[in-house]
């Protein structure tokens, strides 16, 4: 029998810290205290068993919720496609940063992966460090199929104020990303924030995983700032039927989404917003 245990990260960290800083507006300077988010080092090693591990990456992030990241960067990297082929996860602190030990069931073969990204994976980008870009390129996605309903119009120009609402780190801070997943009628079902885009949309698709609600069909993801080819990879992993954005889409990540039937759109805002494609099966 196979025993999970996930050790929740619980080091008396949180994504925000206060400091003390000078503020000039106008002809006034007032010193305040200001609160600032939290970029912290991550390195996620993968094992068959404790006390053997070979790293497979760096990346900065918001310390919390390192659990939902890393289930999610492995399931949208293809390393694990269920939560039982994690056998548990433990996650410490030290003097560089944070550590996340994964023991996987001995038949995933994580090897191939190891070597794919060298050097550090900025919280700002999440393809830096690649050396098999053209796996990204010729990835061969599920399709997606033909929605049962979509959001009106309506419902979709009111999903940034519900975004709004609920970033409570940047509503503190100003310096986090977000994602929101929302269901068929529009209503809220997770947020995650993070000083990476790429890494708040990892652990939305993690928790989407541990509570079993993988694949995303029929739900619609939004995104807190520009759509980037490997934030669609992801959401297309996810199996989401429609990823929004409250900024722009790049080019490559218009292409990727036609070509696999996921309808994005950009620029939402409660006076309307832009499709780049439709996701209609073609």
């Amino acid at each position: 029998m196979i025993v999970k245990i996930i050790q929740e990260y619980s080091l008396n960290h949180n994504k925000i810290r206060l400091i003390n800083i000078v503020k000039y507006n106008n002809e006034l300077v007032i010193s305040r205290e200001d609160s600032i988010a939290i970029e912290s080092p991550l390195e996620i090693r993968l094992g068959y068993h404790k006390g053997s591990f070979q790293t497979l990456a760096i990346t900065l992030c918001s310390p919390d919720e390192i659990v939902d990241l890393v289930y999610g960067q492995l399931y949208s990297e293809g390393i694990i496609s269920h939560c039982s082929d994690v056998l548990s996860i433990q996650v410490f602190d030290n003097e560089l940063g944070l550590i996340a030990e994964v023991i996987l069931l001995k038949s995933i073969d994580y090897n191939k992966y190891l070597n794919k990204r060298h050097g550090m994976i900025h919280a700002s980008c999440g393809i830096c460090g690649k050396t098999e870009i053209d796996d990204l390129l010729t990835f061969q996605y599920t399709k997606n199929k033909q929605p049962i309903k979509s959001l009106s119009t309506h419902e979709i120009c009111m999903l940034p104020e519900k975004l709004c609402q609920s970033q409570l780190a940047f509503k503190e801070t100003g310096g986090v990303h977000a994602c929101a997943l929302f269901d068929k009628t529009g209503e809220l079902l997770l947020l995650k924030e993070d000083v990476g885009r790429h890494n708040a949309l990892d652990k939305l698709i993690g928790r989407a995983l541990l509570q079993k609600l993988l694949p995303l069909s029929n739900k619609t993801i939004l995104l807190s700032g520009r759509v980037s080819f490997e934030l669609v990879h992801k959401a297309l992993i996810s199996g989401v039927t429609t990823l929004a954005a409250i900024g722009a889409p790049s080019s490559l990540s218009i292409e990727i989404a036609q070509a696999n039937n996921l309808r994005l759109l950009g620029f939402v805002k409660n006076t309307g917003f832009n499709e780049y494609c439709n996701g209609k099966i073609r």
